[in-house]
């Protein structure tokens, strides 16, 4: 009998590689180990609705407890993998050892620690998952004031639910603006005075030299420049960092911080797959390789892996895309933004309703879109398609974005 698949790693990645090992007709055990207790949720709420009380953790999990059982994943909630032997095909955890056929590494990212003194104070917190989520959210429902220090999407996504909880908050960010390698400047000026309008304050260019407490507790963030911002909570975003716990003993090939894989999310090793955020991977969309952090990348990613490791071809082919949701801004991008090339406005940032477009010889090859829903999923098919645009269309906020394509399809399509 076979020893069937492994996956380490129970959150978008590793629960979707299941799901699609049982899609493309693998009949053999799948068992999903995860070194946390609780079922496997959706993350994206927990910067938000979660923080807020507006959903609990039962209301955020990816399946029912029930659907684990009916498609024959076994789930190992509480266990940690300790390491893996590749050549005897097994996986080495807390409470035993869980032999293989294949193996897929799910096992993410954590967050990117301040090394600086007073970063393990009481009342600093970083956000990655339930059990962080959990500690913080007590904190914020007592604290009066929150520091966040990074700029980016978690970042801001906290400094945003702290406000609409009426807290005071100061965001911290060592650049010049938000969100440098993520969003056009448009974007990130248009962010930034949301922020402020909503009664943050927002600090860039600035140092952090140091985290102050009193009894164990934090009080202070001290710049470089000697200012001091009062805080009795303080979240650290300043990103993360792929957990190659597993692989490296492994001696799999890694580039640009994570595991390096193929299109079907194989690593250097047969038989053993990488997906999420743990994974890096030669994109088409952004000419090179690279790791990308998002819900929908590790879906896709999961999704080409799971098919392939079942015996099945189904190379990750899909746009990248992105979102964030800030207040009552939903911010979606869609593909790689080069460091060259056009870009177009569409519509105005002060009607908090707008997109911009980064072209490379008139084709659409990155969008960023603040509450245009419809512009980012055309988007996402013109990026896809490469087809040419008419930039003055493309500009126009009255007309459909897939009328910009000169193409018969694209143009029906709109219709």
């Amino acid at each position: 009998m076979s020893a069937g698949a492994v996956i380490v790693g129970a959150s978008h990645a590793g629960v979707q590689a299941a799901v699609s090992m049982r899609q493309a007709g693998w009949q053999e055990p799948i068992q999903l180990v995860s070194a946390e207790d609780e079922l496997p949720y959706h993350r994206p709420p927990l910067s938000k609705a979660f923080l807020l009380g507006e959903k609990s953790a039962d209301q955020i999990q990816l399946r029912a407890e029930s659907f684990y059982a009916a498609q024959g994943i076994e789930l190992h909630l509480g266990t940690r993998a300790l390491g893996v032997d590749a050549a005897e095909r097994k996986v080495l955890t807390t409470r035993g050892e869980l032999a293989f056929d294949k193996l897929i590494l799910a096992t993410g990212a954590r967050a990117r620690r301040l090394p600086l003194p007073g970063a393990d104070l009481d009342g600093v917190f970083t956000l990655r998952d339930m059990a962080d989520a959990r500690r913080l959210k007590p904190a914020l429902d007592s604290a009066l004031s929150v520091t966040v220090i990074g700029g980016g999407f978690i970042g801001l996504e906290v400094a945003a639910t702290a406000a609409k909880n009426g807290k005071a908050v100061t965001v911290i960010e060592m650049l010049p603006r938000l969100l440098t390698r993520s969003v056009p400047e448009t974007v990130a000026k248009h962010l930034a005075g949301y922020h402020a309008a909503k009664g943050a304050t927002i600090l860039f260019g600035k140092q952090i030299e140091a985290i102050e407490g009193e009894a164990g507790r934090v009080r202070a963030v001290r710049l470089g420049d000697g200012a001091r911002i009062e805080a009795d909570l303080v979240l650290v975003g300043i990103g993360g960092v792929a957990d190659l716990s597993l692989a490296e003993p492994l001696g799999l090939a890694t580039a640009a911080g994570g595991i390096l894989v193929d299109e079907h999310g194989m690593t250097s090793i047969p038989g053993i797959y990488a997906v999420g955020d743990c994974a890096a991977f030669d994109n088409p969309y952004a000419g090179g390789v690279l790791r990308l952090e998002s819900v929908q990348n590790a879906v896709d990613q999961a999704k080409a892996a799971g098919t392939h490791a079942a015996g099945m071809a189904a190379p990750l082919s899909a746009v990248p895309w992105f979102w964030t949701d800030q207040y009552d801004l939903k911010v979606q991008m869609a593909g790689i933004a080069p460091a060259d090339g056009e870009q177009v406005l569409r519509g105005d940032p002060e009607s908090h309703a707008y997109s911009v477009f980064h072209l490379r010889d008139r084709r659409l090859v990155a969008a960023f879109s603040v509450n245009r829903a419809a512009d980012h999923m055309a988007a996402r098919r013109l990026i896809a398609t490469g087809a040419p645009l008419d930039l003055a269309l493309a500009a126009d906020p009255a007309v459909p974005l897939l009328r910009a394509a000169p193409e018969p399809q694209l143009r029906s399509a709109a219709q």
